[in-house]
């Protein structure tokens, strides 16, 4: 099976992030994160990838776009991990309702988590 990229990612990077009070457009300012097995991973659009069996559950955190402004952040998500063919877990994987469904991310390095 081959994953769904392109309006998925752009869907799901926004996903969390909300128009200004004022009826503003949605700000995109919230990266597409997510936590499986303590490491922490980010999408990447235009690599071709191939589905997997389901291998768990990751956790999309919550979008804080505005940690200082007193509004709650959100509340983390859980989605499906699904096995990349060719590729090992720990450097990337693919998220989403269904195989069908899918975001491939690639786990972070120590100097993109901030470490």
């Amino acid at each position: 099976m081959k994953g769904v990229r392109g309006p998925v990612v752009l869907l799901l990077a926004l996903t969390g992030c909300a128009a200004g009070e004022n009826g503003g457009d949605a700000a995109a300012s919230c990266a597409y994160l997510v936590r499986y097995e303590g490491r922490t991973y980010a999408d990447r659009a235009g690599v071709d990838f191939e589905v997997a069996d389901h291998i768990g559950t990751a956790v999309l955190p919550p979008c804080d776009d505005t940690p200082d402004a007193g509004e709650p952040g959100g509340t983390a998500t859980s989605v499906k991990v699904f096995r990349v063919v060719g590729r090992d877990p720990g450097k990337a994987i693919a998220v989403g309702t269904s195989p069908d469904d899918v975001v491939l991310v690639f786990a972070q390095t120590a100097s993109e988590e901030g470490a």
